[in-house]
């Protein structure tokens, strides 16, 4: 449907100028458009805080490839986009200085950004190494020689009961609103979570600003989310950024930072 209303608007611009330059008489797709109506936007699915403890346990004990555990696990603490997570090359890894360079170029999205790793997500590709350290690409079907399909996050996670629950690009989501809600330095959030439009010059210089601030924010994310897999679900009641608070101070994140954090968000 979008590409759709994309092509009309290019017609329709030059049939403008034809018209305007009295070639033809009349604009014959002038209300074309009203008939493919914009889609309402969604949130991609994604768990209430208070379900977390229990998918998490399930992502762990997912009896499927280790591949695609591995790869909920990431996509959970890294609040990256799938295509991301599926273009991932060992190359864009730079374990020195502990930075995913992010190199996406396709017909849908071109972008680079820095995603700082958390001592999990080198955990993560550590347990890779040895599965497609050969390889070129992290996450790759050994099986049809190329990256995985766009699916096997979302049908692992069907396979786990979560079909019309969550979905991979919900992590995301599940992320940025309990760091916002904390109050979490929201231009630190907005740049790890790659907002910036694509291929943009701003976009290019600013890809590594807040990283110091983005450091923190992805390794407490990380703690967090081990926190909460650590409980029972059972005895998680009225889980909310109060959790995430304790999480935050319990890693040396003095209440005047936090309050700091708020005041500029």
């Amino acid at each position: 449907r979008e590409v759709t209303r994309r092509t009309i608007d290019l017609v329709a611009n030059v049939l403008r100028r034809a018209k305007r330059e009295r070639i033809i008489e009349q604009n014959a797709i002038d209300d074309l458009k009203a008939l493919y109506p914009k889609a309402k936007s969604q949130h991609m699915k994604h768990v209430d805080i208070n379900e977390l403890p229990a998918l998490l346990q399930a992502i762990e004990n997912y009896h499927g490839h280790d591949q695609t555990r591995l790869g909920m696990k990431f996509l959970a603490y890294s609040f990256c986009r799938t295509i991301e997570l599926r273009m991932m090359k060992w190359a864009h890894i730079d374990f020195a200085n502990r930075l995913w360079r992010v190199d996406i170029d396709n017909l849908k999205i071109a972008r680079k950004h820095v995603v700082p790793l958390s001592d999990q997500m080198l955990a993560v590709l550590e347990e890779m190494k040895p599965i497609t350290g050969q390889y070129e690409y992290v996450f790759y079907h050994t099986g049809m020689h190329q990256p995985y399909s766009e699916e096997f996050i979302n049908n692992a996670l069907n396979i786990l009961g979560y079909a019309g629950k969550q979905t991979g690009h919900g992590f995301r989501h599940i992320a940025s609103t309990n760091l916002n809600e904390l109050g979490y330095m929201g231009d630190a959030i907005e740049k790890q979570m790659a907002h910036d439009k694509k291929s943009s010059i701003r976009a290019v210089y600013n890809h590594a600003q807040h990283l110091e601030e983005r450091r923190k924010i992805m390794q407490v994310w990380a703690d967090f989310l081990d926190l909460l897999a650590s409980k029972q679900p059972s005895t998680l009641q009225n889980a909310d950024k109060q959790d995430l608070i304790k999480a935050l101070l319990a890693q040396g994140i003095t209440a005047d930072e936090l309050q700091g954090y708020i005041d500029k968000a």
